[in-house]
């Protein structure tokens, strides 16, 4: 049933799934070490979020200004409508000539 050789057998598979596990862990923890240290700082994270970078400057530089449009009430349906350019709301006594 139970041998010598068989219980040394098994001790050895089970010495060498040990160290194994071990030695997994441990490229973990060394890994793990290695990724906190070259990660900055919570000082320098906030340094960089305060300036902008050159990619968001860069955003802000593309975007189209925002105009202001100035409306007006409409004399016939109380709607309001661009001052300038407004065009016809479909209604047959609108003041405003048909869009193009």
């Amino acid at each position: 049933m139970f041998s010598l050789q068989k219980l040394a057998v098994f001790a050895v598979i089970i010495a060498v799934l040990w160290l194994a596990f071990r030695f997994v862990g441990n490229l973990e923890r060394k890994q793990k070490a290695e990724e906190r240290l070259s990660r900055p700082g919570w000082r320098e994270r906030f340094r960089r979020s305060g300036s902008k970078s050159a990619s968001s400057r860069a955003k802000e530089a593309a975007r189209e200004p925002v105009s202001d449009v100035d409306m007006v009430p409409c004399r016939v349906c109380s709607d309001y409508v661009a001052a300038a350019g407004a065009g016809a709301c479909g209604r047959a006594d609108c003041p405003y000539p048909p869009a193009a």
